[in-house]
This record gives C-alpha cells, sequence and structure tokens, in this order.
C-alpha cells in the first residue's frame, strides 16, 4: 500500500481517461446545472455525433430526438420525457436502470449523484444479455402455449379450456353477464375411424376445429376435451345467439371435408348447450352440458338440446 495515491497526478489522470475510451463503457460527467463536462468515446457516439452543442442534458436529448439517434422514446415525444425525467434525475443519490437505443443496442446505466451535486453516469453494454433473455422468454412461452394446446387440432386441450371455463365462470359471476357453454360430439367418429381409418379421422378433427373458430370468431373458445369431444364457452352470449352460432358449425360441416383424396364427405355432431346459472361452478355446467348432449345423442343425434336446471330440455337448432 505503500504506493497507493489518494489524489490523481496528471499523468494517472490521462491514462485514466485513456482507458475510460476504450473500455467500452459509456462514461459521462453532467455539473449541478446539467451540463455536460466530460464524455468518453463511447458515450459519445452513442448520443453526439456530428452535435455542436449546446451541451445540456435537455437539448442533448432533443438533439437526438431530431437525428435519430440515442435513446428510443416511447410515443416519440421528448418534451414529455424530459417532463418526466428531469424531476427524477437527482432525486435519489444512486440508482440503476436500463435503457435502449434506436440503433438496436441496450444499456445498463449506473446514476451516481457526487458530493459537489455533479452526476456521473456509467452505461454498460447488454445488448447480448437482452438477446439472450428475450430467447428465453419466447421459449418460455413457447413452452407455456404447447402445454396448453392439443396437438392434433391446435385448439385449446382439455386442462387449458377447463381453465378458461374457470375464468368465465368467476367474469360471469362478478358481472352478471350472461355466459353459454356447449359440449359436443363428433357422430359416429368410431365408424369413420374404423371404415375410413385414422387418417380420416384426423381430417374430421382438424376440420372441426378450423370451422369452429372461423364461425366462433371472438365471440368466445372452443377446446378439445379429448377424442372427438369438445367445449364451447361463448360469454355474453344468450341461448338464442349461442345456438344460432352452434348452427352454423354444424352447416359449415355438412358440406364435408375430403379425405383419403376423395370427394369430401359430410359429417355431424351432437351438442348440448347450457347457461349459466347462479351459483354455478364448472362441475355443475358441465354436468348439465353433458346430460343435454346424451339427449341430443339418444334422440337421433345431429341437432343441439338446450340443457335447463330442470331435467326436462328443449330442441334448438336441430338439423
Amino acid at each position: 500500500m505503500s504506493h497507493f495515491v489518494s489524489k490523481l497526478d496528471d499523468e494517472t489522470l490521462r491514462h485514466l481517461v485513456e482507458a475510460l475510451d476504450e473500455s467500452g463503457q459509456a462514461v459521462s460527467i453532467y455539473d449541478a446545472d446539467d451540463n455536460l463536462r466530460y464524455a468518453n468515446k463511447t458515450y459519445q457516439s452513442m448520443f453526439l455525433e456530428g452535435y455542436e452543442g449546446p451541451f445540456t442534458f435537455t437539448e442533448i436529448l432533443r438533439y437526438g430526438a431530431r437525428n435519430g439517434v440515442g435513446v428510443r422514446i416511447d410515443g416519440g415525444d421528448v418534451e414529455a420525457l424530459i417532463a418526466r425525467t428531469l424531476p427524477r434525475r437527482r432525486s435519489v443519490p444512486r440508482k440503476s436502470f436500463e435503457s435502449d437505443l434506436l440503433d438496436g443496442r441496450w444499456f445498463w446505466i449506473d446514476h451516481t449523484i457526487l458530493p459537489n451535486g455533479w452526476l456521473l453516469t456509467v452505461a454498460a453494454h447488454i445488448t447480448s444479455l437482452k438477446h439472450n433473455e428475450k430467447t428465453l422468454r419466447q421459449a418460455h412461452n413457447a413452452a407455456v402455449h404447447a402445454s396448453q394446446t392439443d396437438l392434433l387440432t391446435g385448439l385449446p386441450n382439455r386442462r387449458h379450456i377447463l381453465e378458461l371455463l374457470d375464468e368465465a365462470l368467476a367474469a360471469g359471476a362478478t358481472s352478471g353477464s350472461s355466459l353459454c357453454v356447449t359440449m359436443i360430439d363428433i357422430d359416429r367418429f368410431k365408424n369413420i375411424n374404423d371404415t375410413h381409418g385414422h387418417d380420416a379421422g384426423d381430417a374430421v378433427l382438424r376440420h372441426f376445429a378450423s370451422v369452429s373458430r372461423e364461425k366462433l370468431g371472438t365471440h368466445g373458445f372452443i377446446g378439445r376435451m379429448g377424442g372427438e369431444e369438445f367445449l364451447v364457452i361463448l360469454p355474453n352470449t344468450s341461448l338464442i345467439d349461442a345456438a344460432r352460432l352452434i348452427q352454423q358449425v354444424r352447416q359449415e360441416c355438412a358440406g364435408g371435408v375430403p379425405w383419403n383424396g376423395q370427394a369430401a364427405r359430410s359429417y355431424s355432431f351432437s351438442a348440448g348447450l347450457v347457461e349459466a346459472q347462479p351459483g354455478d361452478d364448472r362441475s355443475t355446467i358441465l354436468n348439465r352440458a353433458d346430460r343435454a348432449l346424451y339427449t341430443a345423442k339418444r334422440q337421433g343425434r345431429n341437432r343441439t338440446k338446450l340443457g335447463l336446471r330442470q331435467e326436462n330440455s328443449a330442441d334448438s337448432a336441430g338439423a
């Protein structure tokens, strides 16, 4: 420690400035009035290329906004950014945050208020880390999507559609809005598989999923419960409108789907349609929809039955 010096001589200061220029970090010092007193090469390349002053924090931001350099500004309103930033710029002795530039680079920035009120900023390049973070986030999102999606049809799988049902029931109970639920079963699906092969059965399932997504649009959700059974959730939809939507799907399915290189063959489905009642949960509403579905199948298939809270039921939109 005998050779350590607490004050910088000119030679040491020169070496320090050279090191800061070559470090790759962006270093700047602003005085108490926010005039730029020092900027190393990296900082200059980020904010000051072609700039001739005045070298104040606000004018440097305005220059960047006019010339497409420097920080990316949400909404493009530099004056709004200045108004938000100035009151917080020296609000705490030290703070750290990340910021991205218009050229796509990301930096982790440390702000330190010096004893004389000057502001030291040191920005480290973290673009590669942000890219890794984005890749990990995309991988996570893909994994979540895969865990929620039926591989064959691309629809929500059983677990996910039941989660959506729980959410819809909770939202309906809070808002008091209507909610309709339909259980659907492809008619004589085993015969399709046995007669024409599993490729034909898969073609029917994919076609039904595609038609349903198109006809339901933004009205609600459809998911595959398993095999040839599907669940439709229609928030903010009356029984009459729900029956009309299901009938539109049925009519499209009657147009058929080609399989094994043959002409399009029609198929049908049976449906049990119910409306949520006060106090309904997943179990009670699915039980009523199931009962209505099996009534439709017993009465000849290719029809929709309305399931009421009572045991009686009524026909709707039979084909």
